[in-house]
């Protein structure tokens, strides 16, 4: 991805976040003039026509949005107004919505007056509206209420109910006026706050402007600042890599995890995340960015190669509810099974399957008796992963099977297999020396699972030599780290890393459980 991209991606993903009830913290809002798709054209308007008012609902949070164009609106996807989505942040401008009225300051010359905004739950006349400014009641309809401050600004407040005050009545700012409610002249409408802003124009008139940074920034003094979202994207689903990159702006130079979705999107019920520490150099986030330890890259998940397509969709994840999907997400990806070469290997039973962290989605793949039979049955694997590092070399990680020291390559290799290096054993250099070597552990682990439930790995003999046939054979293909500039481990063939390298690897291996969340044990 070249760094025009990556700007490109910070920029669109930088006011998106996925529907959340969410506090005030919380707070995010899409640019003045981004209206819902369809719903018209918007103005794209930075001025703040009203610096000093008080935001009109007297307790967030609170949520401007579309009614017309909303779920559950006229116009908006079917469903409840009360629906959850309509209650959460982003904010989303819907000055100049497509109506028939005459609004000069509106592209199109007419449309919506002001802005939509519903209180923090669905109830009518509960929430207090409040007079954003001091001034004078100048009228009270059958569903509006309008106060003009001293500077000539009116401002309007439509669709309460419970309201407080009468024409001629000078109110403070903060005064409680109404509460929200559905008003709307004896016919319902959705229940939500409809505010305009109406001043003096130049040039123009005394016409209604652009509410919404009104409400925004009086939005922020009475909750708090919006918090940024994290921001990133997905460049790569193939069926050798799953890439991309995230990063917060709230703590820019510290990894964040990021969501992998299947076949569904983070709000769909019953679809599962799963979390993987984005935190691989990358060179091309150095400057674009301002630091390096932003990637995440991983091998797809093996159950999803059936020949079929598949969305994937990524999230970035910084810990607060604002997990805006990645630049570029979804892509789709769509794999054939190549059964890689080397012997299969029994696995006891499920306890084994456990201790070496086996996932049926990421690792296992159902095939046919005949072809579990048309494979070389070698030794049954071990109960468990014995991992092992020498005292002066604790940087080069190996695996102990069959007698035999294999050799962990890179970052990669360990995440994908998923090692727990709080088991590692620190050897004696001779007493590690003098462990003889076999194949360097595959790129990852091919289990395949039979009809009836038995577990068999795909893997290179461990009696085979370091550079033995097969090196790579439990992965089909070589990890892709160099590619994208992601740290490695040391390969054991290395000569004796420094102190400092050997405690950034063991603080990266630390990381290893966290990469991915795996499925839950068998029971």
């Amino acid at each position: 991805m070249s760094r025009a991209s990556v700007c490109l991606a910070l920029l669109a993903t930088s006011w998106v976040t996925l529907p959340a009830f969410a506090g005030g913290d919380d707070f995010s809002y899409n640019p003045p003039g981004v209206l819902v798709p369809g719903s018209g054209e918007g103005r794209v308007d930075d001025k703040v026509y009203a610096p000093a008012m008080r935001f009109p609902i007297e307790e967030g949070p609170a949520f401007a949005n579309s009614q017309v164009w909303g779920i559950g609106g006229s116009n908006g996807p079917s469903g409840s107004q009360c629906s959850e989505e309509n209650f959460s942040y982003p904010w989303s401008d819907n000055y100049c919505e497509t109506r028939s009225w005459d609004m000069p300051l509106c592209p199109s010359g007419t449309g919506h007056q002001g802005q939509d905004i519903r209180a923090a739950t669905c109830d009518k006349d509960v929430h207090w509206v409040v007079a954003s400014e001091t001034g004078t009641v100048t009228n009270v309809g059958s569903y509006s209420v309008y106060i003009t401050a001293a500077d000539g600004t009116r401002y309007d407040y439509l669709h309460m109910g419970s309201v407080q005050v009468a024409v001629g009545e000078d109110v403070e700012k903060g005064t409680r006026i109404g509460k929200v409610s559905n008003e709307f002249g004896g016919t319902p409408t959705s229940v939500h706050l409809h505010f305009n802003l109406r001043q003096n124009v130049s040039g123009v008139g005394n016409v209604y402007v652009p509410p919404y940074l009104s409400l925004v920034t009086s939005y922020q003094a009475l909750v708090g600042p919006p918090r940024t979202p994290p921001s990133g994207a997905l460049d790569e689903v193939s069926c050798s890599s799953l890439r991309g990159w995230a990063q917060s702006p709230t703590t820019p130079a510290d990894p964040i995890d990021v969501r992998l979705y299947f076949d569904g999107s983070a709000t769909d019920p019953g679809v599962v995340g799963h979390p993987f520490l984005a935190d691989l150099d990358r060179d091309d986030l150095c400057e674009a960015v301002g630091s390096c330890n932003h990637g995440f890259e991983l091998l797809p998940p093996l159950s999803l190669f059936d020949g079929e397509e598949h969305q994937v969709r990524a999230y970035a994840s910084d810990g607060s509810p604002n997990t805006p999907e990645l630049f570029g997400s979804p892509l789709p990806m769509q794999c054939n099974f190549e059964l890689p070469a080397g012997e299969r290997r029994k696995v006891r039973d499920l306890d084994s399957a456990n201790a070496w962290r086996f996932s049926p989605f990421w690792d296992e793949i159902e095939v046919s008796d005949g072809i579990i039979a048309s494979i070389e049955e070698g030794r049954e694997l071990g109960e468990a992963p014995r991992l092992v590092a020498s005292v002066g070399a604790p940087d080069a990680l190996y695996l102990i099977d069959d007698g035999k020291r294999r050799a962990v390559g890179t970052l990669s290799v360990a995440r994908a297999w998923d090692l727990d290096p709080n088991f590692t054993e620190l050897l004696a250099d001779d007493e590690l020396t003098a462990i003889p070597e076999g194949a360097a552990l595959g790129t990852r682990p091919v289990v395949l699972r039979s009809a009836t439930g038995e577990l068999w790995l795909v893997d290179s003999p461990p009696s085979s030599g370091p550079n033995g046939s097969g090196g790579d054979g439990a992965g089909g293909g070589d990890a892709a780290d160099g590619d994208s500039g992601c740290s490695c481990i040391t390969p054991a063939s290395s000569s004796q890393g420094s102190g400092a390298a050997s405690a950034l690897l063991l603080a990266s291996f630390l990381l290893v459980r966290r990469r991915r969340q795996r499925a839950s044990k068998r029971d």
